[in-house]
């Protein structure tokens, strides 16, 4: 319980951190997104952190490649630092988090993409960065039935 936490705080730490630079300069520096997509891979070796290396993995590349591509065909609004973000979320929270997460983050963005009254780019960060932590704490929650084992 503790190690899960402690990646829960880590990676809000550094997702509030990518989340203000992208709402300040629309872009997600691969020189934290990366490091942070290792970090959470690691953290997968040690034993309660709720994922293994293989969920890991997976849910890396489940993040990174579909979303890779589709920055690769969408470069002026969906940009690659964003694939990279989704897959460090999947990193931390494995396919089912990152499906969680993106579910979360996109139906807030649409959400709040309908209400604004100018139809811009606007930055994806914060709400990968929202649902990421939704998905990681939800899957966690899923996987062991609870938080708190007695």
């Amino acid at each position: 319980m503790a190690v899960f936490c402690f990646k829960a705080c880590v990676f809000t730490i550094v997702g509030t951190v990518l989340s203000a630079i992208d709402l300040q300069t629309l872009r997600l520096p691969h020189r934290m997104t990366l490091p942070l997509a290792g970090l959470g891979f690691l953290f997968s070796f040690v034993p309660g952190n709720g994922l293994t290396p293989r969920e890991s993995f997976l849910g890396f590349a489940a993040g990174i490649v579909p979303l890779g591509i589709l920055a690769w065909k969408r470069q002026k609004t969906f940009g690659f630092g964003d694939a990279v973000f989704a897959g460090a979320i999947g990193a931390f929270s494995g396919v089912m988090g990152l499906g969680i997460a993106l579910v979360s983050g996109g139906l807030i963005a649409l959400a709040v993409y309908r209400v604004r009254k100018k139809r811009e780019i606007f930055p994806f960060g914060p709400f990968l960065a929202a649902g990421g932590l939704t998905g990681m704490v939800l899957a966690f929650l899923f996987r062991n039935g609870s938080v708190v084992h007695f």
